[in-house]
C-alpha cells in the first residue's frame, strides 16, 4: 500500500496546543499526540487537502507557541519539510514532481537537509526528525495511521483526539 501522510509537530506545552487545535480543526478530526517537549498533531482535514500552501499558513500560526516542524509525503515518493519559528518558515525542503524542488536552510542545518534531499521521503522524514529531538515514529505517522491503530487495537490514553 503506497501510503501518503502529514504530521505537525510543535515544542509547546499540550494545554497551549489543545488550545490552539481546537479553533482549527476544519469540521474534521485532530489527533494530539504529547512526547514532552513536543506535541504532534495530526489534522484530518489538512492531510486530506495535500495542500502546501495550507499546511504552510497552519505552520506558520502554530509556531507562535514555538519551533514548530511539518512533514508531509505524497504517495511515498515527494517530500515537504518544513521548519517555522515565531511565525516565520526558516528552513524547506520540497522533492518531487508535484511539490518541486527547494531547499531553504540556515547553514547549521544545511547539511542535513542536503542528505535528506538523497533518501527516499519516508526515510528522510525519519532521518530529519532525530537531530531535532523528535520521536521518528511521530514524524513518519498521520491522521489515518492513528485511525486506523485506535480502530484495531486503541491508542494510549495521552493520545487526545478532537473534533
Amino acid at each position: 500500500m503506497v501510503r501518503s501522510f502529514l504530521s505537525l509537530h510543535v515544542k509547546a506545552p499540550l494545554e497551549e496546543v489543545l488550545a490552539f487545535a481546537e479553533g482549527r480543526t476544519g469540521g474534521a478530526g485532530v489527533y494530539l499526540v504529547p512526547d514532552p517537549p513536543w506535541v504532534s498533531l495530526y489534522p484530518e482535514a489538512l492531510e486530506a487537502q495535500e495542500d502546501p500552501e495550507a499546511i504552510w499558513a497552519f505552520l506558520l500560526d502554530l509556531s507562535r507557541l514555538g519551533p514548530a516542524l511539518a512533514f508531509l509525503v505524497l504517495a511515498e515518493e515527494e517530500l515537504l519539510f518544513l521548519l517555522a519559528e515565531g511565525g516565520e518558515v526558516v528552513a524547506e525542503l520540497r522533492k518531487g514532481p508535484e511539490l518541486g524542488e527547494a531547499l531553504l536552510a540556515p547553514e547549521a542545518l544545511r547539511p542535513l537537509l542536503e542528505r535528506a534531499r538523497t533518501m527516499p521521503p519516508v526515510s528522510a522524514v525519519q532521518a530529519l526528525a532525530g537531530p531535532f529531538g523528535l520521536h521518528p515514529d511521530h514524524a513518519a505517522l498521520g491522521f489515518l495511521d492513528l485511525l486506523e491503530a485506535e480502530e484495531e487495537e486503541g491508542l494510549p490514553e495521552e493520545v487526545i483526539y478532537l473534533e
